[in-house]
């Protein structure tokens, strides 16, 4: 059932063909693809932003909805 939910949320989202992951992480059901040409140049090149200020910005705005003993790999 995520699956489907998933791939429905997804709809019209990114192009598969060009690359496309699954993990089932046993909680959630997540699904990475590469973004079409045209939806990259909207959002500008992809960056790592592990383990910089950007990344712990990100986290620190979604906080509240961990889990209280989460920590970032």
């Amino acid at each position: 059932m995520l699956r489907r939910y998933t791939y429905e949320a997804l709809e019209g989202v990114g192009d598969a063909d060009l690359g496309q992951w699954e993990e089932w992480s046993g909680f959630a059901f997540h699904v990475r693809r590469r973004l079409t040409p045209d939806e990259a140049k909207q959002v500008g090149p992809v960056l790592d932003i592990r383990n910089t200020a950007e990344a712990y910005r990100r986290t620190a705005a979604v906080r509240r909805y961990l889990p209280g003993d989460w920590e970032p790999e």
